[in-house]
């Protein structure tokens, strides 16, 4: 059961139909995470790119009101460079077209239920671009309504940060797959989840800067994690935890301030999180 059952809930799929009416009465800007069902190595779980920002978003809630919405938990195709791809076993995915009506009917149904304040917060890297056209075409008939796409979920790190997530280097975000930080958020909020005695690094042959078909294999790993899964810590994830959900509170403040607020923070500011 979820902790957060019961009277003033901040979770859509465990509110009545009474408290998500009185939450769009009152403006609360409501937050769809969109995320998969793709394998994350042997040790992590395929629900990691939905159960993360789930995670994620209870925390933000605890610094700032909002409404965690609905999650997807199904997204666009695994890529091999970036998610392993799609031949691993486990992995459920959905084709472009399928996946952008599916977002577009949450949305419409969002509105239709009278939110007019919505964030798009997504966590799996293939949905880049794929779910800024549905928040468009539901934008374009509900022009009163403002909704706010957020692709990059994780913000730009420090260089302090950095030296304490990768003392080793950074390998960049799309080799992050199953690796420190999604591994650190896991022994973070779930530790329980994970199986820690497969925990491996590993790494492709080669990463080029673009896609082959039929998938070439040497562009992927045999255990579908990119980097180093090792390096992984609870206190990494604790890290990676305040900075990521601080990184998206300070964008719903910018964008939807609350009552009595001009802003939270200036402009520079939201621009410095990127």
């Amino acid at each position: 059961m979820s902790p957060h059952v019961g009277a003033g809930t901040s979770e859509y799929e465990w509110c009545t139909w009474q408290e998500v009416a009185e939450e769009a009465r009152r403006d609360t800007p409501v937050v769809v995470s969109v995320g998969a069902t793709e394998q994350h190595g042997p040790h992590l779980p395929v629900c990691a790119d939905w159960a993360i920002p789930e995670a994620l978003l209870r925390l933000a809630a605890r610094k700032r009101r909002l409404l965690i919405g609905p999650h997807l938990r199904l997204g666009y195709r695994s890529r091999p460079g970036s998610g392993g791809g799609q031949h691993f076993p486990g992995t459920l995915s959905l084709r472009a077209t399928t996946f952008m009506a599916v977002l577009e009917d949450v949305l419409s149904e969002l509105v239709r239920s009278g939110f007019s304040r919505i964030v798009v917060y997504n966590w799996h890297f293939e949905n880049t671009g794929f779910v800024y056209e549905p928040a468009f075409l539901v934008s374009e008939r509900s022009p009163n309504t403002r909704i706010v796409i957020v692709e990059d979920a994780i913000p730009t790190f420090t260089d302090d940060d950095l030296a304490v997530l990768f003392p080793g280097g950074f390998p960049g975000l799309d080799l992050e797959h199953a690796a420190v930080i999604e591994t650190s958020l896991f022994a973070y909020f779930r530790p329980e989840a994970i199986r820690a005695d497969r925990i491996c690094d590993d790494a492709p042959l080669r990463h080029p800067p673009y896609d082959v078909l039929p998938i070439d294999l040497t562009m992927s790993t045999p255990t579908g994690v990119l980097a180093a899964a090792t390096q992984a810590s609870a206190a990494k994830g604790e890290l990676l935890a305040e900075r990521i959900s601080d990184h998206l509170v300070r964008i719903i403040d910018q964008e939807f301030p609350e009552p009595g607020a001009m802003s939270h923070v200036p402009d520079s500011a939201v621009a410095d999180a990127y």
